[in-house]
């Protein structure tokens, strides 16, 4: 049986009003010297296939060909292998290994309750409204063409960073269009056979916000693919290490204590107060726990929310600072770091929908963390964090209607607890 040698995956866009042209074409050269390819517009159902002999002079002949056409290299890899050409077997779907990782007590119904719905909601988010798909067998969530690698990803930030202010004004030009089929070339979309442009593919805020969202979904899946190992054909279901968590149901001493910090923090004017706390769960999330900056004084305690569809993903890989393109998007007033409340109510909004994020479930999700202050940089007013100073502390005053507290060092942050509230 001939042996995978090398794999070649170009992309081309070119739309004008003459050209309506978005493809791809993939090719496979084995060591019988056979050359195999694939092509077709990008999304499409049924691509054209051929089969060749040649070795590699037929296959740089074919390239060259496909460059001087405008193809370039893509930025993905197949679902089935890394950048480095190795082979991951995961052989287990999402679901199966949350709970494998996840479930240290798989009898207790509360916990495999809560992991089921966070699985399901995680999935939803990004595939009920994109052609970004999930797949069952693997876990993963790839593009038409594949899985896009760190260094695509972080391009496409930066392209969404320029695209971002742009969508806003609603400058619908030449160079936004310039940008987005940069940025289609980068990150692959299903998008139709008809010709498309900027305003078809980045209509308004919510269009820039969830591709934002599908690439925080596409880095996690790209880590969980190449951290993977192999498993053995005879293993049973168990941990994979994809997930190092422990998760439990809190104690009834810090269960109590939550729920009166929960309800003697909330502040009428948001509008909350029918909401209640159902469960209380104790995380530990190793990476976040081992890196802690436990030295770093003062403390404070703070809700975090967040919407249904983000806990597993935040379980997964903890809470981090956005690169500096997301927290543009996401019009983060007090820059590139990881906010906090001391008021349950106003954390309540972002799992709510309230302040813009979406992906809103059948219940609320507060993390209770502790944020490693250090210096602290006072203001009433949103700014950037001075030089010299560790975290901001923005009083509620005149332009801010609640505080938040914001840190700016992932090892600033531990995440204790997750309250679910309805």
């Amino acid at each position: 049986m001939a042996t995978l040698i090398k794999e070649v995956r170009l992309i081309k866009v070119e739309q004008t009003d003459e050209v309506n042209s978005y493809k791809y074409w993939n090719a496979q050269l084995f060591d019988d010297g056979v050359v195999k390819a694939t092509w077709a517009r990008v999304g499409a159902e049924n691509p054209q296939s051929g089969e060749w002999n040649g070795g590699q002079s037929y296959l740089d002949k074919k390239v060259k060909e496909k460059t001087k056409k405008g193809y370039v290299e893509q930025k993905t890899v197949g679902t089935a292998s890394v950048a480095s050409g190795t082979t991951v077997k995961v052989d287990t779907n999402l679901r199966e290994i949350a709970k494998a990782d996840l479930l240290k007590d798989t009898t207790n119904a509360a916990l495999n309750k809560l992991v089921d719905r966070l699985v399901k909601s995680n999935i939803h988010k990004i595939t009920a409204t994109t052609n970004i798909t999930f797949n069952n067998v693997t876990g993963l969530f790839t593009t038409p063409l594949g899985i896009v690698t760190p260094e695509g990803i972080s391009e496409a930030r930066d392209i969404l960073a320029e695209i971002h202010p742009l969508v806003q004004a609603r400058k619908f030009n030449t160079k936004l269009n310039d940008c987005v089929n940069k940025y289609v070339l980068i990150v692959p979309q299903n998008l139709g056979m008809k010709r498309f442009n900027a305003e078809t593919v980045f209509p308004d805020d919510n269009a820039v916000q969830k591709q934002s969202d599908i690439l925080d979904s596409l880095e996690a899946s790209y880590q969980a693919m190449t951290s993977a190992k192999p498993a053995s054909p005879t293993a049973k279901p168990s941990e994979t290490g994809i997930f190092k968590v422990d998760l439990d149901v809190a104690d009834s001493f810090n269960a109590d204590r939550l729920t009166k910090w929960f309800e003697s923090s909330k502040k009428s004017h948001h509008n909350y107060d029918n909401v209640r706390v159902r469960n209380v769960f104790r995380v530990k999330i190793h990476s976040m726990d081992s890196g802690y900056e436990r030295n770093v004084q003062p403390v404070k305690e703070v809700f975090h929310g967040t919407s249904q569809a983000n806990c597993l993903s935040i379980l997964k890989s903890g809470l981090k600072t956005s690169p500096p393109s997301t927290a543009a998007i996401a019009g983060k007033m007090f820059g590139n770091g990881i906010y906090g409340a001391i008021n349950s109510t106003k954390s309540l909004g972002y799992t709510y929908g309230r302040w813009g994020q979406g992906g809103v479930g059948d219940a609320g999700w507060l993390f209770i963390c502790d944020f490693a202050m250090g210096k602290i940089y006072e203001t009433r007013n949103s700014c950037n964090k001075p030089g010299g100073y560790d975290s901001v502390w923005a009083k509620a005053g005149s332009s801010l209607a609640n505080d938040e507290l914001i840190v700016y060092r992932n090892s600033q942050v531990n995440v204790k607890y997750l309250l679910e509230c309805q």
